[in-house]
C-alpha cells in the first residue's frame, strides 16, 4: 500500500513536471496577453510558434489593441489579423513588463504598426518585421490625438474615447525606458542591391521604422529601409515629441523634448535607409557614440536623388574605430553608388563636441553619375579629428567629401569654436575620379593641425585632385590658426584637373612651425597649394598621367600676425608644365620668418607672383622668400610693401629662373635692413636677369632721444660687389611715387597698401647720388625701444662689422644701374 502510494504520488509529479513544462513553453511562446480595457478586447490565439491577434476596438480607420504584457520567443511567428482597410494598428501594453521581442511581427495590407510599452523594449537577434506600413516602436506612455485625445499606456480608462485621427504626438512619463537592437554585427551594406541583407529590422520603402525611448542600444543590430524613412530618438521624462504624417510615412520633431538621453552603436550595427533615392535618417539624443565599425548610411543606389542623414545632439557625437577586420570604419555616410544617376543626398551633423578616433569617418562619396551631397558640421564647441586604426593603420580618422565617379562633387562646411586635427587624421575633399569638386569652407575661433601617423602621414586638411577633375576652393575663416609638426593645409593636384585657390582669413595669427617628427620623408609643416608628381604605384591604381598638367591655385593669406619657422613654408608649386599660383600675403602688424620659406616655384611653367604686405618683415636664420622657374619658365616676380623690412643670418629674397627670364623685385618700405650674409637676386641661369627696384620713403624714419653710439666717420656709399671695389662708382637710388616728408619727424603712411602691384618705375620721381671712392655701410644690429615705446633698429659701435657690406651683391645680379 505504502510503496502503491509512492508510485502514484510520483505518477502525479510526473504528469505535474510534464504539466508545468507544457505551460511555462506555451508562455515563453505566447507571451501577449490582452488586457480587459477597451470596449472590444484583443483576442489572442497560439497554435504551435503561431499567434494570432484579432478582435480590438475600430475607430474609423484605426484599430486599438491594448496588452497586459506583449512579447514572443525565437522563432514564433505574431500576426495582427486586421482589416484590409485599416490604416493604423495603435497598441500598447499596460502592465510593468518589458516586451521582448524575438520573431516574426507581420500585419495586413498597408497598416501602420504603433507599439508603445512604457517598460522597455527588447528586440533580438530574430526580430523581424512584414508589414506594409511604418512600424512605430516607443517607450511613451500615451499616444497623443487630436481634440486633446490620449491613448494611455499608464492610465488606461474603462470606456477610453478613442479617436478616428493618426497619433499627432508622443507623451513620455518620468524617466522613459529603453529601445534595445540586437543582431549579429553583420548588417553594414557592401553592395548596391536594394536588399542587401535579410537579418534585419526592415519596412517596405516610403514607409518610416522608427524607435524613439529612452536610451537606445543597437548591439549589432540592424535597421533598415530601402528608400523610406528611419527616425531614432532618445528623450528624457517629461518630453513630447511631435509626428508628422509625410510621403514617407511619419516624421518626428523635438521642439518640446524637455531633455534627452544616449544612442549607442556598437558591434558593428548598422542603421541604413538607402535605397533608389529619398532615404532619410533623422537621430536625434543628447549624446551619441558610434563604435566597432558600426554604421549610419543612407544612400543613391538607382535614378532617384537621396535624402538628408540628419543627426543632432544636444552634448557630444564621439564616432571611433574600425570593424574586427579594419576593413569598415565606424561612422557617418552619404554615398552615391556605381551607376547610380540619382543626386546624393545632405549629411547634417549638429552637436556641442564632435569626435572622430581610431579611423572613423564622416563622408559623402560619388561612385555614379549624380552630384554628391552637401556634408555640413556644426559643432558649437570642438571637432576633434584624430589618429588612425590600430588594427589597420593605413585607415586614418576624416571628415570627407570624395569623388571616384563623373559625378561632381557638392561643398563640404565646418562650424566651430576649436577644431584639432592631429595624429595623421584628415579633413577635406578628394577627386579620384573625373567630376569636379566642391568647396570646402571652415569657420573655427582656433584650428589646429598637428602629427601624422604611425605609417607617417601628415596630418591635412586639403582639397585634392588625383584626376581630370577641378578641385574645388578651400576657405578658412579663423582667430587663430596653427600648423605645427608636419601638418598641412593645401590644394593640390597630381593630375590634369586644377588645384582650388586657398583662402585664410585668420583675424588674429597664422603659425607655422617644424617638420613631421621622426618621419624618413621631410614633411614640413605647410600652407600651400601645388602640383605634384603621385608616386608611381599611385599613378598606377588612379591611372593617373605621368605628367602634370593641371595648374596649382592661387594662395591669400589675411590676418595680423604671420609667423613660419623651423622649416615651414608657405608655398605655390607646380612639377608639370602649368603655372604655379600666385600668393597674396598680408599681415596687418608683422611677417617674422625664422628657418622658413615664403615661395612660388615651377618645373617647366612660369614661376608665380608673391605679394607682400605687411607692416614689418623679418627673415633670418636662413629664410627665404623666392619665385623659382625651371626650365624655359619665366621666374614669378616679388612685390613686397612693408614699413621695415629686416634680414639676416643668411637669409635671402630672390625671383631667380634657369633659361627664362628672371622675375622682378619691387620693395616698397620705409626702411630697410639687410645683414653682410643676406641677399637679394633676380637672376637666370642662362636667361636674361630680372630687375631689382627699391622704393625707399626715408632711410632714417626713427627719431628718438636714446643716443646710439657715435660713429667714428660718416658712412657713405660704396660698391655693392666688393670684388669690383674701386673699379666704378656705385649709385644709391631712392625712388617713390609720393612725396618725401618735409622733416625726419614727419612719418608719411604707405599708400602702396592700395595695391597688390608695385608701381611703375617710368612715372616716379628718382633722386640719386653718385660716390666715386668706395666705402663702407654700417650695419644696423641692435633693436631698441625709445622712450615713446617705438622700435628702434641702430648700431652698435662695438659690434659693426667693417669687413662686409650690408646688402650683398645685388649689382653682382644684373641690377639695374
Amino acid at each position: 500500500m505504502p510503496t502503491n502510494f509512492k508510485t502514484i504520488i510520483k505518477i502525479c509529479l510526473v504528469d505535474l513536471g510534464f504539466f508545468c513544462v507544457i505551460l511555462f513553453n506555451k508562455t515563453v511562446t505566447a507571451q501577449i496577453v490582452p488586457d480587459k480595457t477597451l470596449p472590444q478586447n484583443s483576442l489572442v490565439t497560439v497554435s504551435d510558434n503561431t499567434i494570432e491577434i484579432t478582435g480590438g476596438t475600430r475607430a474609423g480607420n484605426n484599430l486599438y489593441h491594448s496588452f497586459q504584457q506583449f512579447s514572443t520567443s525565437t522563432g514564433s511567428s505574431t500576426l495582427f489579423n486586421n482589416a484590409l482597410d485599416i490604416q493604423n494598428i495603435i497598441s500598447r501594453v499596460t502592465g510593468k513588463s518589458i516586451s521582448n521581442i524575438d520573431g516574426l511581427i507581420k500585419a495586413n495590407g498597408t497598416a501602420n504598426l504603433f507599439l508603445i510599452n512604457p517598460n522597455g523594449i527588447i528586440f533580438g537577434k530574430d526580430a523581424r518585421l512584414d508589414i506594409g506600413g511604418s512600424f512605430i516602436a516607443s517607450t511613451a506612455t500615451s499616444l497623443k490625438f487630436p481634440n486633446n485625445l490620449d491613448f494611455s499606456a499608464t492610465n488606461p480608462e474603462n470606456i477610453p474615447l478613442l479617436s478616428i485621427n493618426t497619433p499627432i504626438g508622443l507623451q513620455y512619463g518620468t524617466d522613459p525606458g529603453a529601445i534595445q537592437v540586437k543582431g549579429d554585427g553583420q548588417g553594414t551594406r557592401k553592395t548596391n542591391q536594394l536588399i542587401d541583407t535579410t537579418n534585419t529590422l526592415r519596412v517596405q520603402p516610403n514607409k518610416t521604422l522608427a524607435l524613439v525611448g529612452g536610451d537606445l542600444i543597437l548591439d549589432g543590430g540592424t535597421l533598415k529601409t530601402a528608400g523610406g524613412r528611419i527616425e531614432l530618438g532618445s528623450v528624457g521624462s517629461g518630453s513630447l515629441i511631435k509626428l508628422n504624417s509625410t510621403n514617407n510615412g511619419f516624421n518626428f520633431t523635438y521642439d518640446l523634448a524637455q531633455n534627452f538621453k544616449s544612442i549607442q552603436l556598437f558591434q558593428g550595427a548598422s542603421v541604413d535607409s538607402s535605397g533608389e533615392g529619398q532615404g532619410d535618417i533623422q537621430i536625434q539624443a543628447r549624446q551619441l557614440t558610434v563604435q566597432d565599425g558600426s554604421q549610419i548610411e543612407n544612400s543613391t543606389l538607382r535614378e532617384k536623388s537621396g535624402g538628408t542623414l540628419y543627426v543632432t545632439t544636444t552634448d557630444s557625437i564621439d564616432i571611433s574605430g574600425t570593424s574586427a577586420d579594419g576593413q569598415a570604419r565606424s561612422g557617418l555616410a552619404s554615398i552615391i553608388y556605381p551607376g547610380a544617376k540619382g543626386d546624393g543626398g545632405n549629411l547634417i551633423v549638429d552637436t556641442k563636441q564632435l569626435s572622430l578616433r581610431e579611423g572613423s569617418g564622416i563622408a559623402t562619396v560619388t561612385q555614379g553619375l549624380g552630384k554628391s551631397s552637401n556634408l555640413i558640421v556644426n559643432a558649437s564647441d570642438s571637432v576633434l579629428i584624430k589618429g588612425f586604426s590600430s588594427i589597420n593603420p593605413s585607415i586614418s580618422s576624416t571628415i570627407s567629401n570624395t569623388i571616384y565617379g563623373s559625378g561632381n562633387g557638392a561643398n563640404l562646411t565646418l562650424s566651430t569654436k576649436e577644431l584639432t586635427i592631429e595624429d595623421g587624421a584628415s579633413l577635406g575633399s578628394a577627386i579620384f575620379g573625373t567630376g569636379n569638386g566642391g568647396n570646402v569652407n571652415v569657420h573655427a575661433d582656433l584650428i589646429k593641425v598637428t602629427g601624422g601617423s604611425s605609417l607617417f602621414t601628415p596630418s591635412s586638411f586639403s582639397n585634392i585632385t588625383f584626376n581630370r577633375g577641378n578641385a574645388g576652393s578651400l576657405v578658412i575663416k579663423t582667430q587663430k590658426l596653427i600648423i605645427t609638426n608636419g601638418g598641412i593645409i593645401s590644394t593640390s593636384t597630381t593630375g590634369s584637373g586644377n588645384a582650388g585657390s586657398l583662402i585664410v582669413n585668420a583675424s588674429d595669427s597664422i603659425d607655422i612651425d617644424g617638420i613631421l617628427q621622426g618621419s624618413p620623408s621631410l614633411f614640413r609643416s605647410s600652407l600651400s597649394s601645388s602640383s605634384t608628381v603621385a608616386p608611381s604605384i599611385v599613378q598606377q591604381i588612379f591611372n593617373l598621367p605621368p605628367i602634370l598638367s593641371g595648374e596649382s591655385g592661387q594662395v591669400t593669406v589675411n590676418t595680423r600676425k604671420l609667423t613660419v619657422t623651423n622649416g615651414a613654408t608657405l608655398s605655390g608649386r607646380n612639377d608639370g608644365f602649368g603655372g604655379a599660383g600666385n600668393l597674396f600675403v598680408n599681415a596687418a602688424d608683422s611677417i617674422s620668418l625664422n628657418q622658413g620659406t615664403i615661395a612660388a616655384s615651377t618645373i617647366s611653367g612660369d614661376g608665380g607672383n608673391i605679394f607682400i604686405n605687411t607692416s614689418y618683415l623679418q627673415i633670418s636664420e636662413n629664410s627665404a622668400i623666392s619665385t623659382s622657374a625651371g626650365n624655359r619658365g619665366n621666374g614669378g616676380n616679388i612685390a613686397i610693401n612693408a614699413d621695415i623690412i629686416s634680414a639676416s643670418k643668411n637669409s635671402r629674397i630672390t625671383a631667380n629662373a634657369f633659361r627664362g627670364r628672371g622675375g622682378n623685385i619691387t620693395i616698397n618700405a620705409k626702411g630697410l635692413f639687410f645683414s653682410p650674409d643676406s641677399l637679394i637676386t633676380t637672376s637666370s641661369k642662362y636667361g636674361i636677369n630680372g630687375n631689382i627696384q627699391f622704393n625707399i620713403v626715408n632711410p632714417n624714419i626713427y627719431t628718438t632721444e636714446i643716443k646710439a653710439k657715435e660713429i667714428s666717420e660718416v658712412p657713405q656709399i660704396t660698391s655693392v660687389c666688393q670684388r669690383e671695389v674701386g673699379t666704378k662708382a656705385s649709385n644709391f637710388i631712392v625712388s617713390s611715387s609720393r612725396s618725401l616728408q618735409p622733416n625726419p619727424d614727419a612719418m608719411i603712411l604707405n599708400d602702396m597698401g592700395q595695391s597688390n602691384f608695385a608701381p611703375n618705375p617710368q612715372n616716379q620721381k628718382t633722386n640719386s647720388s653718385t660716390s666715386k671712392q668706395p666705402t663702407q655701410i654700417i650695419e644696423a644690429n641692435v633693436l631698441i625701444r625709445d622712450e615713446q615705446g617705438n622700435l628702434v633698429l641702430t648700431t652698435d659701435q662695438e659690434k659693426a662689422n667693417l669687413d662686409n657690406a650690408s646688402l650683398s651683391a645685388n649689382s653682382c645680379f644684373s641690377m639695374p644701374q
